[in-house]
């Protein structure tokens, strides 16, 4: 059997849920930094006969994830300065306490630490207590288990089920129940703690990008007509939605950061954009998407592919990767609210797409930055510049095979189509919205990368070998 973990690194801030057991056929759960799930493709079901492995993947996470919930910001420790624990708070992870000059002559408590000494900024190195409030841990959780859950239900072809039951109360514990909803505001995220560090900091909106997911799930779930999630839960969340988006463009702590030139920027957008699909707002998104590609994007790759904001940090390829998945996942929102949008082409000031961005990323070595376990944190932005502009000489798909044998077994597969590999489903299995679960397999699968307007690529036929391995991880 293999245990859940985390997939190497892929979210610096993540914490794990209680583990549990899936079939040895099935990939350990993933958490992606970003992504957003087109919910059309989804809610029309025609998969690739070669994604029964992806499918069994997300439909295990779905189960896995849904196990610990439901969360709410109420079930912390302590409450925010405010003194309402329904007031999310986090504490900037980077942090650390100086308390040499502080004069104490006992030991001080943590709780007197917190808030008696001056805290400064260690970039890359993680302050061990950082997690003693864990809202964003449990709003990761939340945004996983509602983007799986909705995939599952997908599969059923069922207008209600346990998936979508669980979504349902998901939403209601984390945004709408009047005792332990969250209040629409981010004002003490990201905390950097001491006696002038009681307010949140910009970075804190960094908390909330899984939206992106929770959007996705939503609107799955609106397509498909799902009973459970019916017009008065759909209108109560568009209604908080609505005060968080308000403020998110009002308060200071938004503002800056949906200014920030870097990675913060990126996710920032990727809040907007989602959000007001959320809310019906077509036409907001579309703008929203059009000042990231016309704003900040414009100073984030060079001329040789890389990202300077990202590389100068201390851990490089995991930034670099960070804000790739950032780039590609305002894309997709961009391109799904105007499908006459050209966002994949869009060039920064240097001349640069967000595939030169990956190309160069391919590049780098990540154990000179005694990063080696951040390695697995590019398979996903592979697999989406693939299916997005194609793949005609094969190097995106030999570096995945090559890399991680098991990559059409991961759930981006799904999604992240065409892309060659996965084992083909030749017996009869069980219906899967469109699809088909594979019940036997052939030792190998093809799949194709195909010309999707983009430069004219050939369709490019690669052959994986797939091996399946159990044991534990």
């Amino acid at each position: 059997m293999l245990t859940p973990t985390l997939f190497l690194s892929v979210s610096l801030f993540l914490v794990q849920s209680p583990l549990g057991f899936v079939r040895a056929d099935v990939q350990p759960f993933t958490a992606y930094p970003n992504d957003f799930v087109d919910p059309s493709y989804i809610a029309a079901g025609n998969f690739a006969n070669t994604t029964g492995g992806a499918q069994e993947s997300i439909i295990s996470w779905a189960n896995y994830l849904s196990a610990s919930g439901p969360w709410s910001v109420t079930n912390k420790p302590f409450a925010a300065p405010s003194g309402d624990k329904k007031d999310y708070m986090s504490w900037a992870p980077y942090w650390w306490p100086n308390c040499t000059e502080v004069g104490n002559t006992t030991e001080l408590t943590p709780q007197q630490v917190w808030v008696t000494c001056p805290y400064v900024n260690r970039d890359g190195q993680f302050n061990p207590d950082r997690l003693t409030i864990n809202d964003i841990g449990a709003f990761f959780n939340l945004s996983d288990a509602i983007l799986y859950n909705a995939l599952a239900f997908s599969f059923e072809n069922k207008s209600s089920s346990v998936y979508s039951q669980n979504i349902v109360k998901f939403v209601n514990a984390w945004f709408l129940d009047s005792t332990t909803g969250m209040n629409p505001n981010l004002n003490y995220a990201q905390m950097q703690r001491g006696p002038t560090g009681q307010v949140g900091s910009h970075t804190g909106i960094l908390d909330l990008k899984g939206f992106v997911k929770i959007v996705s799930g939503i609107i799955v779930l609106r397509e498909r007509k799902c009973t459970d999630w019916t017009d008065a839960i759909d209108a109560q969340m568009i209604a908080w939605t609505n005060k968080y988006i308000n403020w998110l463009e009002t308060n200071k702590l938004g503002i800056d950061e949906c200014a920030s030139a870097n990675n913060h920027g990126s996710f920032c957008f990727n809040q907007l954009l989602a959000l007001k699909l959320l809310v019906n707002d077509v036409s907001g998104s579309v703008d929203a998407g059009n000042k990231f590609f016309n704003g900040i994007f414009q100073g984030q790759i060079n001329s040789t592919g890389d990202q300077p904001l990202e590389a100068s940090r201390t851990h490089p390829y995991h930034y670099r990767n960070y804000n790739l998945a950032a780039m590609i996942t305002n894309a997709r929102l961009l391109k799904y609210a105007d499908p006459t949008s050209n966002p994949w082409n869009m060039t920064t000031k240097a001349g640069t797409t967000i595939q030169n961005a990956l190309d160069m990323v391919m590049t780098v070595d990540p154990d000179k930055s005694a990063e080696g376990y951040a390695v697995g944190e590019i398979w996903p932005n592979i697999a989406a510049i693939a299916s997005t502009y194609g793949d005609p000489t094969g190097k995106y798909v030999e570096f995945l095979a090559k890399s991680f044998p098991e990559y059409a077994d991961d759930g981006d597969f799904l999604w992240n189509q065409p892309l060659a590999g996965g084992k083909v489903t030749v017996g009869t299995g069980t219906a899967s919205s469109g699809s088909t679960l594979p019940k036997s397999t052939e030792t190998s699968g093809s799949g194709a990368l195909a010309d999707n307007g983009l430069g004219g690529f050939l369709v490019a036929i690669v052959a994986v070998i797939f091996v399946s391995a159990a044991g534990v991880v």
